[in-house]
């Protein structure tokens, strides 16, 4: 039986062992890190049984509306299972989803069979690559750019260090530059929820922060790498679009990749609708996968939504 459970009624033990039991497990699905994506920890849940599997469900309210979304800095969520989930359990998840959620935007996992949902997802693309292998290997599987790309930047003198105490900085290089363009949608709450989140991984030793600095010692491209149970996710960065000659970034991830080859893990890049962020995972042997998306609105809710939509541009 799947039922509904508002987050003041979660067991938070039972909740964690279900995501850490699941196919897919993430830390920053468990119960204090979703507390902490979400704004006011406006998270509630489908539980089946006894938490066989969990499906927790952000929730925001806007101009009256409700609606279901996926928290920034959040990869993947969806149902958590110890067996993926058949077509019929994903359905029989999403028919559970209160109806007061006019709109539904919600990221999946790979473990998640939408295939009775084809009307109503979408598939993202995404990129990951094996670190099981030994660094010169992995370098073989790089692009003829990516490669030209790491030769310049190695003669521009750079250093690659890791320390946690520049976590402000990184976010800082972000804000200054990329984030300032059109695109991002960050506010400064965001950017206090992800500094608050990745403290919280640190105290879990889940999180590596690494830098790179310039001939002047000046930060130049800094970025976030989550170690997760299975997975190394590439989770946040930043780079001084000041520095973009010198290739600042493809000196960060190769250098990052070649002190963690061998390991068990997987790099996961994490998606992205630009082309060239995607053509810059592809470039390092990034292997591509979907990742479905739950997108669903409310028939009678269609045009309130275009609406709504159109007043938060």
């Amino acid at each position: 039986m799947i039922r509904f459970v508002k987050h003041t009624d979660i067991l938070p033990e039972k909740w964690d062992e279900a995501i850490l039991r699941s196919q897919s497990p993430t830390v920053l699905a468990t119960y204090h890190l979703l507390n902490a994506l979400t704004a006011d920890s406006a998270w509630d849940a489908l539980v089946m049984d006894d938490y066989t599997a969990v499906m927790p469900l952000p929730h925001r309210v806007k101009l009256g509306i409700h609606y279901i979304y996926t928290p920034f800095f959040l990869p993947q969520l969806g149902i958590f299972s110890p067996t993926p989930t058949n077509a019929e359990t994903t359905l029989a998840f999403f028919n559970n989803i209160p109806t007061r959620y006019k709109q539904i935007d919600l990221l999946l996992n790979t473990t998640n069979d939408v295939g009775l949902l084809k009307n109503e997802t979408i598939r993202l693309v995404s990129h990951q690559l094996s670190l099981q292998k030994p660094y010169e290997q992995i370098l073989a599987d790089f692009s003829q750019n990516t490669r030209r790309n790491i030769k310049a930047a190695q003669k521009h003198s750079l250093t690659y260090f890791e320390d946690e105490m520049i976590i402000n900085d990184v976010i800082h290089l972000f804000k200054q530059n990329k984030g300032k363009g059109k695109n991002v949608h960050y506010g400064e709450n965001d950017y206090q929820t992800l500094l608050k989140t990745a403290e919280q991984l640190l105290e879990k030793q889940k999180l590596i922060v690494a830098g790179v600095l310039n001939t002047n010692k000046k930060l130049v491209a800094g970025a976030f790498f989550l170690h997760d149970y299975t997975k190394i996710h590439f989770w946040f960065s930043g780079r001084d679009d000041e520095a973009s000659e010198g290739k600042p970034m493809f000196f960060l991830l190769n250098e990052y990749i070649r002190r963690h080859a061998e390991s068990d893990k997987t790099l996961d890049f994490n998606g992205s609708s630009d082309p060239n962020v995607a053509r810059l995972y592809k470039g390092f042997g990034g292997i591509p996968y979907e990742i479905p998306m739950l997108h669903h609105t409310s028939t009678l809710w269609k045009v309130p939504m275009q609406v709504y939509r159109f007043l938060s541009k």
